[in-house]
């Protein structure tokens, strides 16, 4: 089974928009995880086996506003 998650993500311009997480939850199989941005321009990202941390997914979805063109990090999730 596949759970999906998604994280408020929010430009110091005011933009906001998401990260998008799904991943397998169903036991005795392999872990998987998939990233996506909703309202910011970057990347995917799929990783199997251990969980990717926030630094690891950033470095590889580079999300950047649409709007004022910043590069995102951690720092701009929402709760940060």
């Amino acid at each position: 089974m596949t759970m999906r998650t998604s994280y408020s993500l929010i430009c110091p311009c005011g933009h906001k928009g998401a990260v998008r997480m799904s991943e397998n939850d169903a036991p005795y199989s392999t872990c998987w995880e998939s990233y996506s941005l909703e309202g910011f321009d970057g990347d995917t990202f799929h990783k199997e086996g251990a969980a990717a941390g926030w630094p690891e997914v950033f470095e590889r979805l580079r999300p950047v506003c649409p709007s004022c063109r910043r590069t995102l990090t951690p720092d701009n999730l929402s709760g940060s």
